[in-house]
């Protein structure tokens, strides 16, 4: 299969992922706490693609899981859309909070999923 199509199908999926998770979790949360949700989400796919990377240093499977699936399962957008709401709505601590935590725990995430990759490769 090519990689663009691999890429493809598996963005879906990460989408879809992604959906079901709002679907399910989301819905069950009141509006104000569904930041949770993204911050988990983003967090959780930076340990996922730091463990993609360390595994699959190069190659297809680490374009295929980090820029199909784990790029479509979190969302950037949804972050900033979320953070300007909170700011919007004069919830100020979660406005800046969101994205000074994804970013700090993502890189932490991250940091570890390489470490964890690194380790089960070897």
């Amino acid at each position: 299969m090519p990689t663009g199509l691999a890429v493809a199908l598996a963005g879906g999926a990460g989408a879809f992922a992604r959906y079901a998770l709002d679907y399910y979790a989301g819905d069950r949360l009141e509006p104000h706490h569904q930041v949770y949700v993204t911050l988990a989400v983003n967090v959780g796919g930076s340990l996922l693609l730091g463990l993609v990377m360390g595994v699959h240093p190069g190659g297809r499977m680490r374009i295929v899981l980090g820029v199909g699936f784990l790029a479509a399962f979190t969302t950037f957008s949804t972050l900033v859309a979320q953070m300007y709401h909170a700011l919007d709505t004069g919830r100020y601590a979660t406005g800046v909070a969101l994205p000074v935590l994804s970013v700090v725990a993502g890189l932490v995430a991250l940091s570890l999923g390489v470490a964890a990759g690194r380790a089960l490769g070897a």
